[in-house]
């Protein structure tokens, strides 16, 4: 992997019960903090530009879910496990207070954060995430006939459904560079063109499943079943980012999601797909290190 895209801390941290929470650190080693929440599949490799980073003065830390690369699975996981391994992580890293950034499927872990530490949680920023399904009306929610079986298999039977993504998603055991050739819309293809960001999302993938699929399935069944809290629970400022050309999650759920936190704001951008993130990092550090 290019340099550039080496983290200053790549180390894991054994929590209470004994299970192992990967995470690494990137950019000003004496700078702000923000945890990063990857999305699926995904690890904590996933970092946009080290160099924005730190020249924002930001110690930004990424961490591996229960599942991927460096962490433990969790049996029975549910998206309000999540705030308490962050918890132990802060304290471990002596982190006060910080921002949380989350990409695609990290969406429900970070606000889960902000409901539960919210004087820890200083701010949120979603970039491109997924909505609670229950919270969208029948015609928003936009995901056919396949996709609406698969959310009712994952809340009546979820073993089954955990099943039916593992063999979907068998191939990427073999073949993780694979996923970087999924056809996407013209802007996200332009930005795996650039050397650093490929090479940082295929080590980023290839983490999340160098120890199988679990993380991954998990993360599947979790969003599409009931999240455990409702939207308008989340007091801790959120900023709802979205791009026009996202190929993964329609415009209307990033609307929908910023008119139900009751502190919101709404970015869209009309150029933009599912790797915002990527192409919008110092805006995106800007709003999260704001006084």
């Amino acid at each position: 992997m290019a340099e550039a895209y080496l983290p200053e801390v790549d180390a894991e941290l054994e929590l209470s019960d004994g299970r192992a929470l990967g995470y690494a650190i990137w950019g000003d080693p004496q700078g702000q903090d923000v945890l990063l929440f990857h999305g699926a599949p995904s690890s904590r490799m996933f970092a946009p530009d080290p160099a924005v980073t730190a020249a924002r003065g930001v110690r930004l830390v990424t961490i591996d879910r229960p599942g991927y690369g460096r962490s433990d699975p969790q049996s029975g996981r549910k998206i309000l496990d999540w705030p308490s391994d962050v918890e132990h992580l802060a304290d471990a890293l002596d982190l006060q207070e910080f921002a949380v950034m989350a990409h695609s499927s990290g969406g429900p872990y970070a606000l889960a954060c902000a409901l539960a530490m919210p004087e820890r949680v200083s701010r949120v920023v979603l970039a491109s995430c997924v909505v609670p399904l229950d919270e969208l009306t029948p015609e928003l929610v936009g995901i056919g006939d396949d996709g609406h079986h698969l959310v009712e298999l994952s809340r009546s039977d979820p073993e089954r459904a955990a099943t039916m993504i593992a063999d979907s998603a068998s191939w990427l055991l073999e073949e993780p560079d694979r996923f970087l050739s999924v056809p996407r819309p013209e802007p996200d293809a332009r930005l795996l063109q650039e050397p650093p960001v490929r090479q940082m999302f295929a080590a980023s993938v290839r983490e999340a499943v160098r120890c199988g699929l679990d993380g991954y399935i998990s993360d599947e069944v979790l969003e599409r079943r009931p999240w455990g809290y409702r939207l308008g629970d989340v007091m801790v400022p959120v900023g709802v980012w979205h791009g026009a050309h996202d190929g993964y999650i329609p415009q209307v759920h990033a609307e929908t999601m910023a008119s139900l936190l009751l502190n919101s704001r709404l970015r869209l951008d009309s150029d933009l797909g599912h790797g915002l993130v990527l192409a919008r990092w110092d805006d995106i550090l800007e709003e999260l290190t704001a006084p």
